[in-house]
């Protein structure tokens, strides 16, 4: 998982935030607030949120707000193909 989430070389596109995003909700069932994913992906808060929030209409994620609040994967991961990540974290329309 560590590997993973220290892949560098790829650059920061919408996909690849968005699949560290998702790897790193994978790992459990809790949420995952958006300080933590900063924390671990090395990645800006703001950026995380512009890419969760592509996802969250495609109901691959979940957000909750406030004090408590954070994001938690909806989808179970071995029925989301990497095609349906890309299409929904880069284009505007989504997976529809």
């Amino acid at each position: 998982m560590d590997n993973l989430l220290q892949i560098s070389y790829l650059y920061k596109t919408n996909f690849i935030v968005a699949i560290k995003s998702l790897a790193l909700l994978a790992t459990g069932n809790r949420l995952v607030t958006r300080n933590t994913m900063t924390e671990r992906l090395g990645i800006d808060s703001s950026y995380i949120r512009k890419i969760l929030a592509k996802l969250m209409p495609e109901n691959v994620v979940e957000g909750f707000g406030g004090h408590c609040g954070g994001y938690k994967l909806v989808v179970n991961p071995k029925e989301i193909t990497l095609y349906d990540i890309y299409v929904a974290s880069t284009f505007k329309g989504g997976i529809s």
